[in-house]
């Protein structure tokens, strides 16, 4: 094969990658649709055709090499640029750096965060990395895209809004953990199907501190039983394990009785562990005499839970906990409190239950997998001053 015919058009191979029975069409509007095809359905949709041939080889090396994670979010973030650029009839690929400070400025206009800027700004850079578009460096990197970030941050600060914590809400913290607890969310799941997996997700979320990704993953497999009633989780991927070396997480008693009962009642064996639960309530008249009688039957699927499923039944424990009275909020703060749940708040909640118990930042990053001390310091900075040095030393001679 020459060298020119190992080189093809981004159209040419999005057309390849749909070669499986899916029209384009078809494709780009399936919710099932491989994640590879998707990020490559949108980047044929902005490539021009005067862009030169790029190398198909290295294109797809560029893919295997990528987490499935960053790819939704370079496409999700490509959608929102090419949407702009259509609004605004400039040229998405290659971008020029004039245009790229414009949406920059947008993005701000509509209260995006600093954060969200900069990750749209990488995946545009790896966009144009990917079609050999980086030569010496992408546009993203031009001074005034910089300086624009920059001046957004500085007028706007770094500091994140993060996660609401969902804390477990029992001895660990002598202070008052107000709001939504596991605790008062695990009260709120019922007996039913549903509410057995409910419970075990919380639980099991919680105290390996799980990202959703790794929730979403766990397999009947992956849990070993200790003699003590506890268990070991293995973790054979994550965000910062790309390399999948694997690494293993602590179940408490508690949630292993919670994990049993849900594989129990739904006869999972093996597989994924959590899965959607469907629930068909029908009224049933045998006559017209008769009285009506409900009629209550589930189904258990196949698949692992989504994100956004995670996090719809994070919501849904949420606000049958206020309403079972087991949550106390301030009158008008339920809707903002349910929205600030996501599928985050049991990590978070978890590391800032151990540093409200004295732990250290090194040995939370270790036990949850953060990146680093200074990300598990940045979830847990207000807590982590009751127990820095200061704290420790002028307790004992300022009471």
């Amino acid at each position: 094969m020459t060298e020119r015919s190992s080189k093809s058009s981004s159209a040419e191979i999005v057309v390849a990658r749909t070669a499986h029975g899916m029209e384009p069409a078809q494709a780009r509007d399936s919710i099932a649709m491989p994640i590879d095809v998707r990020l490559l359905h949108t980047m044929g949709s902005i490539v021009p055709a005067t862009l030169p041939p790029i190398s198909q080889l290295g294109l797809e090396v560029a893919l295997t090499a990528m987490a499935d994670a960053t790819k939704a979010a370079i496409a999700s973030d490509l959608d929102c640029w090419r949407n702009w650029c259509m609004s605004e009839g400039r040229t998405p690929i290659p971008a020029r750096p004039e245009d790229l400070v414009h949406y920059v400025n947008h993005l701000d206009a509509k209260g995006k965060k600093p954060s969200t800027l900069a990750r749209r700004m990488a995946s545009l850079a790896s966009i144009h990395r990917m079609l050999g578009l980086a030569i010496p460096s992408p546009p993203t990197d031009a001074p005034m895209v910089r300086n624009a970030l920059k001046a957004i941050r500085r007028r706007r600060g770094a500091l994140q809004r993060q996660a609401a914590p969902l804390r477990l809400g029992k001895a660990l913290d002598p202070h008052t953990v107000s709001g939504f607890t596991l605790s008062a969310m695990l009260d709120a799941c019922g007996g039913d199907l549903q509410g057995l997996r409910d419970a075990a997700l919380l639980s099991l979320g919680y105290d390996a501190g799980l990202r959703v990704s790794e929730l979403t993953r766990v397999e009947a497999k992956h849990i070993e039983q200790q003699a003590d009633g506890s268990a070991t989780l293995f973790i054979p991927f994550s965000k910062t394990d790309q390399q999948q070396e694997g690494a293993w997480a602590w179940l408490s008693a508690e949630t292993m009785r919670r994990v049993g009962a849900w594989l129990a009642a739904s006869r999972i064996e093996e597989g994924l562990v959590f899965r959607r639960v469907g629930i068909d309530r029908r009224r049933v008249r045998q006559s017209a005499d008769e009285a009506v009688e409900g009629q209550t039957t589930y189904s258990i699927g196949k698949f692992a839970l989504t994100r956004q499923g995670v996090n719809g039944i994070y919501r849904r424990i949420a606000v049958k906990a206020y309403e079972q009275g087991l949550v106390t909020l301030p009158a008008g703060k339920l809707v903002d409190a349910v929205q600030a749940l996501s599928t985050h708040s049991l990590r978070v909640g978890l590391t800032q239950d151990l540093f409200a118990a004295g732990e250290d930042g090194l040995g939370i990053a270790q036990a949850l997998r953060w990146s680093s001390p200074t990300t598990a310091l940045r979830y847990g900075r207000k807590l982590a001053v009751r127990n820095n040095v200061a704290a420790r030393v002028l307790s004992r001679v300022r009471r």
